[in-house]
């Protein structure tokens, strides 16, 4: 690229209609809670500095690990953080929806159900997801956000066992991960996760380091859509 935008690292899309309705999707979410995008660009900084965010590489990319955090919010917290909003609300997330009828900012068409409120803060929370990951069955389970749970990897095509990850995506369903085909990154990607676990659990450090109130006074709300 030519000055002035010179080393500026940019993703060109073409025709990628579910990376608009999944960006809708990811806005919407952090707004319900503030603590998912917060966690998000924490576990984004964790996982480039674990050597685990690098899709040519054979690891995880940017959108997988926000999935990751999601499912965790969903189906790994309790009480959980986040609902499933495609349950929800299926006329407002869905791949039939007019692009031109995509709106952020604005309120859900219904107020969300009573449900319990989870009231870990945002470093309590990571240290679960840690946690969470680190015990996950990637061989036999897959994720999904769509239905808000995981699922047998046998409900799968054969030709998806290659994948030694499957993060379905909420719209195409398609395999987020797919670019995690070795047995040796899957074991990088587990070490990692179980190494940041156990780190944070060691007696008197964990919680005191990441018991992170200072984080809950932090906006990110109104990045999370375009940020990754």
């Amino acid at each position: 690229m030519a000055a002035p935008y010179e080393e500026l690292e940019i993703d060109i899309n073409c025709n990628n209609v579910a990376g608009i309705y999944n960006s809708h999707l990811l806005h919407y979410y952090s707004r319900v809670d503030d603590r998912f995008p917060a966690l998000c660009l924490l576990v984004k900084h964790w996982a480039i500095n674990a050597g685990i965010n690098n899709a040519m590489m054979g690891t995880l990319n940017s959108y997988s690990l926000i999935l990751m955090v999601l499912h965790f919010l969903q189906c790994g917290a309790l009480p959980p953080v986040l609902p499933n909003l495609q349950f929800l609300y299926p006329s407002l997330f869905n791949a039939t929806c007019s692009l031109d009828s995509l709106e952020l900012f604005r309120d859900l068409p219904q107020p969300l159900p009573p449900r319990e409120f989870n009231t870990e803060t945002i470093g309590e929370l990571l240290i679960a997801f840690f946690d969470y990951f680190a015990h996950f069955d990637f061989k036999n389970k897959a994720i999904s956000i769509r239905n808000g749970c995981v699922y047998s990897r046998d409900l799968l095509a054969d030709n998806t066992m290659r994948f030694k990850i499957f993060i379905e995506e909420p719209y195409d369903q398609r395999n987020t991960a797919r670019c995690v085909t070795s047995i040796e990154n899957l074991q990088l990607i587990r070490e990692a996760f179980t190494s940041a676990r156990n780190a944070f659990c060691k007696p008197g450090l964990g919680h005191q380091i990441w018991n992170a109130s200072v984080f809950t006074n932090i906006h990110f709300r109104y990045y999370i859509w375009c940020s990754f």
